[in-house]
């Protein structure tokens, strides 16, 4: 359970407590006490211990901030980072069993994606909409977030960023393929004719990483996340 560190801290001072009197009336450790008024998690009986001394109902006590609130732990931020690790390593084995690392890299079609993506969320949320997606990407290393409505708005942004990223992909498979047939004669250049169509769906295979390695997940976390739990 999330709350608000900043009620907390306004109702103890507005009983000239101390953490070590808080924590006495409590029942609850010191340590405890800095830790919620620092973070705002606590436990049903920590929260419960809280409530009763300040003879309020847990609710009051709990997050009404529109700002997204996060748990960052080291822990937490290994566990995160060690999955992405795992994640990139098998697909990066994946593509050294199929061929040269050489054959997935194609600059122009990623920058292609990335700046599709981009322009279609500045038309759709405006530049801080942007701003604010760029910034979302800290919360792949934590797994407690609680938000309200920033982190809703935040989930349909990665929401609709993991279309735009698919839309764009298709636009680029759309004109590359246009341009394939219309400089290589098939009948002449089977070869290069196959190697072209490889490259052109090096655009889809950026695509799928960008949208189902960091946009979904983020979207998951973030239309997940409930303030009251």
């Amino acid at each position: 359970m999330f709350l608000s560190t900043d009620k907390l801290k306004q109702l103890r001072n507005e009983k000239g407590w101390s953490q070590e009197v808080l924590a006495k009336a409590t029942g609850l450790s010191v340590r405890t006490i800095q830790r919620i008024e620092s973070d705002g998690k606590a436990s049903a009986e920590s929260t419960l211990s809280l409530a009763s001394v300040y003879e309020l109902s847990p609710q009051e006590l709990q997050t009404t901030s529109n700002d997204i609130k996060v748990n960052w732990t080291k822990k937490m931020i290994a566990h995160n980072a060690i999955a992405l690790l795992v994640m990139s390593s098998a697909i990066g084995m994946f593509m050294w069993l199929g061929g040269e690392i050489s054959f997935f890299v194609d600059l122009p079609a990623l920058l292609f994606v990335l700046l599709f993506t981009c322009a279609a969320t500045i038309i759709s949320f405006g530049v801080d909409g942007l701003h604010q997606s760029f910034m979302g990407l800290k919360y792949l290393f934590t797994d407690e977030i609680a938000g309200g409505i920033k982190a809703k708005k935040l989930a349909a942004i990665y929401l609709n960023q993991n279309k735009f990223v698919y839309a764009g992909a298709f636009v680029g498979l759309i004109i590359n393929t246009i341009s394939i047939h219309s400089n290589f004669d098939i009948p002449e250049n089977p070869v290069i004719l196959h190697r072209a169509y490889a490259v052109n769906l090096v655009v889809l295979f950026y695509a799928a990483l960008l949208a189902e390695g960091v946009l979904r997940p983020l979207t998951v976390k973030l239309r997940t996340c409930d303030i009251s739990d």
